[in-house]
């Protein structure tokens, strides 16, 4: 450390003549400022952070695009040919498509297209209804659905459609009514679009499958251009002028009412009804006597 007054007499003089004190104890060096050190290691931090964050981001995103059939079917892979429901039912192969045939009317048919979950085999119960309205039935199996060793896919299901449309024709039936279910919605518009039906049935209706998982998932990735498998209803029905009835459930949080309301809006035809079922929610549906009382209606 330095002497200010003790390593010059001269200045010791003058200081003293001016009457200045002379402070002669050691200069401290003054201590530079840590900020800009700080700063620098709190950004680099935050980059860092940021670019494991994007690299997570993609990863999932890759993964969801690679996997989301896993996301978009949930099939049950119990043997098509063991349903207890449809013991008495005729099990249909035709081409790739697959069902189960009840006739009970010659002339009259629903043909029916289930939701996402589960298998055909699950809807003993719509049959029972169908079959007090003196209809024969058709539920339609999905590619991937009821089996093992098949995925499903939107490209699979498509042509479940147009096997069973090819299917009917050797048939006699003078009546189709075509009911879809969610995700079943997809597959009756693409019937609708290449095959001849007398009636359409649509139970909690979406625009496109895109518009649904945009809405279950807002703030995840591009969801639009991520989802493969677009079922697109408001296209394949685009032009379509026949009669045609939508149920809407209320309370239901996985298709948002607005989607059916919009693709009742969407669809052409001058028959077409819209019914909202109260305090129903997306399965709650088929626990509500004001479904099947205007089901019922409709099917007279």
């Amino acid at each position: 450390m330095k002497s200010r007054c003790g390593g010059a007499a001269l200045i010791n003089r003058r200081a003293s003549e001016n009457g200045i004190p002379c402070y002669d104890g050691p200069i401290v060096e003054p201590i530079r400022d840590g900020a800009p050190a700080l700063m620098s290691t709190l950004f680099s931090f935050f980059m860092w952070a940021l670019a494991v964050l994007a690299a997570v981001y993609v990863a999932i995103g890759v993964w969801l695009y690679v996997f989301q059939e896993n996301y978009v079917y949930f099939p049950d892979t119990n043997n098509f040919q063991q349903c207890v429901a449809f013991a008495k039912a005729e099990k249909i192969s035709f081409g790739s498509a697959r069902g189960y045939l009840t006739v009970r009317s010659p002339e009259k048919l629903i043909v029916y297209y289930h939701g996402d979950g589960g298998s055909a085999c699950d809807y003993g119960q719509m049959d029972a209804f169908f079959a007090k309205q003196g209809y024969s039935t058709f539920f339609v199996e999905y590619s991937g659905y009821a089996e093992t060793g098949t995925k499903p896919s939107m490209k699979g299901i498509l042509q479940n459609v147009i096997d069973t449309i090819a299917f009917l024709k050797t048939k006699d039936f003078t009546t189709v009514v075509v009911v879809g279910e969610s995700l079943g919605v997809g597959p009756t518009a693409y019937h609708a679009l290449h095959g001849e039906v007398a009636n359409l049935v649509l139970i909690t209706p979406y625009t496109t499958l895109a518009d649904v998982a945009a809405y279950l998932y807002p703030f995840y990735y591009g969801t639009r251009a991520l989802l493969r498998d677009n079922f697109m209803p408001d296209v394949w029905l685009a032009s379509y002028i026949g009669p045609v009835s939508l149920f809407v459930a209320e309370q239901d949080t996985r298709i948002p009412p607005a989607l059916g309301q919009k693709l009742f809006e969407d669809i052409p035809s001058p028959l077409k009804h819209l019914y909202v079922v109260k305090d129903a929610t997306h399965e709650g549906i088929f626990e509500k006597d004001e479904f099947y009382t205007l089901f019922g209606l409709l099917l007279k």
